[in-house]
């Protein structure tokens, strides 16, 4: 009888192992790099960046020493809905399409235009996306983008990724976009990427895109492009900026110092006296001067405490540009000012919340900016020339 009991349980571990009855080789997968959303003609158009693994792993058979990029294919679908659309893509592909290896998502300010809301849902909500897949905006078609065969990375897709690490710009992902989005502050703001043009003797498709500007959402609808060097100030108070040179001039000099930054810590400090709600804005930043291209001498302390007032000057000119951009243009708090009331007083805000609209334009907000010159470079005197040792 024992034996039997001994046989039995084996028999029936064999029952309830569930086996590999429903699995998906790879070889049978599409995998997606980087999809795009463009809108045109009263349709939604999804594009998808598919990997192509036979040629990543044949490498360069001409031999002629091109971009390993071309190891990825454009499909595009379009639909009433980006779910619609996402149905009819599968169709153009004879694979299974994998998400999960998503890492980028283009926006086209035109699809911008119309709201983003429905996209941010379908990323979310589908299983297979990734909610940390990066997202930027773009001028033009979104499909153009992920069209490019980046002379560096192996697809478009790594070098927005690549980007992103950087810190060009700001850098949001999927989850992040809808928080900001759904928050109380109701705004977003994303990277806006351009295709550089391709040198002459090569196909136009054989560029890279790059960061320039950064595009504005109120609430979730594309509002308006900034540029340097409003964006500057956008980002500081956004607490993203980062990885920037910034030339500084004063008088009677001639020239500018060229300061790159190496640290910024930008702190919101709300406050509500008598019925009055006002914002406080701390920024502590630090750099160091790798270009001189004037006769001064930064081994002078009055020099170097010039430059430094001037340098928090200009920081505190871009802030208040942005400021006034914010509350008085579009009145919309980028900044997210809102989180910072809701967490310092959660009883007043959640009395005035319906109100903030109507509340954020008119709050006095006062900038401080602490800015130091930390290091003056290898060489201390003007335009580089190292000082000779005297014998």
């Amino acid at each position: 009888m024992r034996i039997y009991r001994v046989l039995l349980m084996p028999i029936l571990c064999c029952v309830l192992l569930s086996g590999c009855w429903d699995r998906i080789e790879i070889n049978d997968l599409a995998i997606v790099l980087a999809t795009g959303i463009d809108y045109e003609d009263g349709k939604v158009q999804l594009t998808s960046q598919i990997f192509i693994p036979r040629k990543a792993s044949a490498g360069d058979s001409s031999g002629s020493g091109g971009s390993p990029s071309g190891v990825t294919m454009i499909r595009t679908a379009e639909g009433r809905t980006i779910a619609e659309a996402l149905n009819r893509l599968q169709r153009k592909v004879p694979r299974n399409m994998f998400w999960g290896h998503c890492e980028v998502i283009i926006i086209s300010e035109q699809a911008g235009k119309r709201g983003i809301r429905e996209y941010i849902d379908f990323f979310l909500r589908y299983p297979q996306f990734r909610e940390h897949a990066y997202v930027f905006s773009s001028e033009k078609a979104a499909k153009d983008i992920l069209a490019l065969l980046d002379p560096l990375e192996r697809s478009s897709a790594e070098s927005l990724r690549e980007m992103a690490n950087l810190k060009l710009g700001t850098r949001v992902t999927a989850l992040e976009l809808a928080k900001s989005i759904e928050g109380p502050s109701s705004s977003a703001i994303l990277s806006r990427m351009l295709i550089l043009p391709p040198e002459p003797d090569q196909d136009k498709l054989t560029t890279t895109p790059y960061v320039k500007g950064l595009s504005l959402y109120k609430k979730d609808r594309y509002v308006k492009t900034v540029k340097e060097p409003l964006s500057v100030g956008v980002l500081l108070l956004a607490k993203e900026l980062d990885n920037i040179i910034m030339p500084v001039e004063f008088e009677p000099l001639e020239g500018s110092f060229s300061i790159r930054l190496i640290e910024n810590k930008t702190s919101l400090k709300p406050r509500i006296v008598n019925q009055q709600w006002s914002m406080k804005v701390d920024i502590q930043t630090r750099g160091e001067v790798v270009l001189n291209t004037t006769d001064a001498n930064l081994t002078d302390p009055a020099v170097l405490t010039k430059l430094e007032k001037e340098w928090s000057a200009k920081l505190t000119s871009l802030a208040h540009d942005a400021l006034d951009m914010s509350q008085k243009e579009l009145r919309s708090d980028f900044f997210k000012f809102a989180v910072e009331f809701r967490r310092y007083y959660p009883n007043q805000w959640k009395a005035q919340v319906k109100n903030w609209e109507s509340i954020y334009p008119d709050m006095d907000v006062e900038v401080n900016v602490d800015a130091h010159v930390v290091r003056t470079g290898k060489s201390t005197g003007p335009q580089g020339i190292p000082n000779e040792d005297e014998s």
